[in-house]
């Protein structure tokens, strides 16, 4: 699952699509809900009737939470930890889908390719583990997906010579990275808001098309925080903007907000497709012909669909389950049925997922596809950045 080589595997990802589009997934359970809130509360659609009213209710409760956050920030903020070691924070303004995974990804191999000992230290969001726990050493990982979080995981398979750590209290997991695992640079996961522990660079990751989604605080809109946070940001990476048309929306949004950030263009880069069951490469080719049934558990499972269109696939059916879904013998049961009632001969889906779907067993082949997050426009500046970081010439 390695992602570092220099040539793309999958052909085509500039070319217009006629597959899956605007269309909604086929939902099922918690996920109907979710992808209510992304259409109504969190993105571009106007609610109307009774979605107005239920959406004008959840407007009304991001009163307290803005509230609560700004206090907890306020406070957090007062006296934050700090260590002999460069820290560099990767984090949302919003919930979920902004493309953090592949940004902290990319920024570990950047830090690698400066000679640094990286560790990469996160919360392990749903993980059923407590504690601070090593998930990598830079090799394989050495607990099972569920005590690291399904992101971590995927992140220590695909970061070589990269430590992994998670823990609950984020200064415990940097602590054990430095003194136990010798590193002398740590990446803080999904950090923006964990302002407790001191930071020398905060890169924050923005969707281009909808840097703020509907405006609104949770839950009635995406934003974690008041969007004037972004003010703390160094680096402002705007993801998607092969599909927003550039980061003209982040630079009108919140460029006034942190006037003297770096506004990186990025696009999601289709890297790979591998087969689940065997870990071996698929060339797009062989897939391309065969009905595929799409299936994911992320945040826009709709983003993953239009992927697979952009490359050709022939998607005759579509699966979608609540982010971080916790897949069981059952579900997957009722996963490969669903394929065979479509008529799909392949099953395509997500690296995030295929981390919870391992091992798998079906004769119905899992073909995931591999994504990696490519700067277009302001790297070399980022570099600088970074550098100026690592040799201490840049004050946090």
């Amino acid at each position: 699952m390695s992602r570092e080589r220099d040539s793309d595997r999958v052909p085509g990802t500039q070319a217009d699509s006629s597959g899956p589009s605007d269309e909604p997934a086929t939902l099922t359970g918690v996920a109907r809900v979710a992808n209510w809130w992304r259409r109504v509360a969190a993105g571009p659609e106007t609610p109307r009737g009774l979605n107005a009213v239920a959406a004008g209710a959840l407007v009304f409760l991001s009163i307290p939470y803005g509230l609560v956050a700004a206090a907890a920030l306020w406070f957090r903020s007062r006296r934050p930890t700090r260590f002999g070691v460069p820290v560099i924070s990767v984090g949302n303004l919003v919930a979920g889908g902004a493309g953090k995974t592949p940004l902290t990804v990319y920024l570990a191999r950047l830090l690698r390719r400066e000679g640094r000992s990286v560790a990469v230290v996160s919360r392990g969001y749903g993980r059923r583990s407590r504690g601070t726990v090593v998930v990598s050493r830079g090799g394989k990982p050495e607990v099972k997906w569920r005590e690291a979080g399904d992101e971590p995981y995927m992140m220590a398979l695909l970061l070589e010579g990269v430590s992994i750590v998670v823990s609950e209290r984020r200064s415990d997991g940097v602590r054990h990275a430095v003194d136990e695992l010798g590193a002398d640079a740590i990446l803080l996961d999904d950090a923006f808001q964990h302002v407790q522990l001191a930071r020398d660079l905060d890169v924050l990751a923005v969707d281009a098309a909808r840097p703020v989604g509907n405006g609104h605080l949770l839950p009635g809109g995406p934003l974690r925080e008041h969007p004037s946070g972004v003010g703390r940001a160094h680096v402002l990476a705007a993801t998607r903007c092969d599909r927003a048309g550039g980061a003209d929306r982040v630079v009108g949004s919140l460029g006034p907000l942190a006037p003297d950030a770096l506004v990186l263009e990025t696009r999601m880069k289709p890297v790979e497709f591998w087969d689940v069951g065997t870990g071996e490469t698929v060339r797009a080719a062989d897939i391309r012909g065969r009905p595929g049934m799409a299936l994911s558990s992320i945040a826009d499972p709709l983003d993953f669909e239009r992927t697979l269109g952009r490359l050709g696939m022939h998607v005759v059916g579509r699966l979608a389950l609540p982010d971080h879904h916790d897949y069981s013998g059952e579900d997957v049961e009722v996963v490969v049925e669903a394929a065979r009632e479509v008529g799909a001969e392949t099953i395509l889906t997500t690296e995030k997922d295929a981390v919870r779907l391992r091992p798998w067993r079906s004769r119905v082949p899992l073909v995931a596809l591999g994504i990696d997050l490519e700067v277009t426009s302001g790297e070399e500046r980022l570099v600088e950045v970074v550098r100026e970081v690592l040799e201490g010439r840049r004050k946090s």
